[in-house]
């Protein structure tokens, strides 16, 4: 398990895989990633043809996966960043293009409503790394952290709201939410980008003081009682690793005493490549699933394709 050196681990991720992609090209991971994206890059004509919206969290993974496999800089990633950029919210902030009602309690947010988890986890990651690798600008990154600095509060004050609009304030905690708004934040302070709000701080705690051992892993939010799926409680882990490497080896075991085999997985095999091979069936059978719309496809494809490389490089 590699277990001792997880930070330092994560650090080698997030900076990118620039210049080794190509080289990891012809192990299966590699071959995987590279399948992915040209699916994802056909739905994604294929839903311009015909009209169909195309949404942030499907744009970001491929702007990553070519920041990876062709160098931030690179004409083609460049244009996938500048098509993300292009769907920034009035606030400067990511969403999903279309109504939603967050808590199916009848409130339905405007198609403009900039997300917390958009924003912070499934665009910010990407603005991180293309920021590591050269490819995007200090105010990119800027842009969506004064966003997430500036969301209103969930239930008792001690976490973000799960958007930014009205709608969500006082809502209770969810868990995976708070962790990409602090992984975000906490990234762009250590770069200097921005400073870190002191509810930074509560926000944390919050999450970590909420880690329930007797599941191994995270409830969904403040006020459920079941294990979440195995997608959100990724968010929850890495989150963890960043910030307190010995907590997060908790928090990984508990995950994969879950889920020892799960296509979520492939978010962190990279700390645990022992178990990469056990994984690698479930996580094809779910990238590669036979879909059809372009919306499905993206949603299957682009759920692995930035992930992907990571693995074949860290993992090989």
């Amino acid at each position: 398990m590699r277990l001792p050196g997880l930070l330092l681990v994560g650090v080698t991720i997030l900076a990118g895989l620039t210049g080794t992609a190509s080289a990891d090209a012809d192990n299966k991971w590699g071959q995987l990633a590279d399948q992915t994206y040209s699916e994802a890059v056909a739905a994604v004509n294929q839903a311009d043809v015909t009209g169909v919206y195309v949404r942030a969290q499907y744009v970001a993974p491929l702007a990553w996966y070519a920041g990876q496999r062709f160098g931030w800089r690179d004409r083609r990633t460049q244009t996938w960043l500048h098509r993300l950029y292009a769907l920034r919210t009035p606030t400067n902030g990511y969403g999903l293009g279309a109504e939603f009602d967050a808590f199916a309690d009848g409130t339905v947010n405007p198609a403009d409503t900039a997300y917390t988890i958009t924003s912070a986890w499934h665009v910010g990651r990407v603005l991180i790394t293309g920021y590591d690798g050269g490819g995007v600008s200090a105010g990119r990154v800027r842009q969506a952290a004064n966003l997430i600095a500036s969301l209103p509060l969930s239930a008792g004050e001690r976490c973000p709201a799960y958007s930014e609009h009205s709608n969500d304030i006082g809502k209770p905690c969810v868990w995976n939410v708070s962790a990409a708004a602090v992984w975000f934040l906490d990234n762009a302070a250590r770069r200097g980008l921005v400073t870190k709000p002191h509810k930074v701080a509560t926000w944390r705690t919050e999450i970590h003081r909420h880690y329930r051992e007797d599941l191994g892993g995270w409830t969904y939010q403040a006020n459920s009682v079941k294990l979440q799926d195995p997608w959100h409680n990724v968010v929850t882990v890495l989150e963890t690793l960043d910030s307190h490497p010995g907590f997060g080896a908790t928090t990984l075991a508990g995950h994969f005493r879950n889920w020892p085999v799960s296509a979520a997985n492939v978010d962190v095999l990279p700390y645990d490549c022992a178990r990469a091979e056990a994984n690698f069936a479930a996580i094809r059978f779910s990238a590669t699933k036979p879909v059809t719309t372009p919306a499905a496809v993206l949603a299957s494809r682009t759920a692995f394709v930035a992930m992907l490389p990571r693995i074949a490089h860290t993992c090989r």
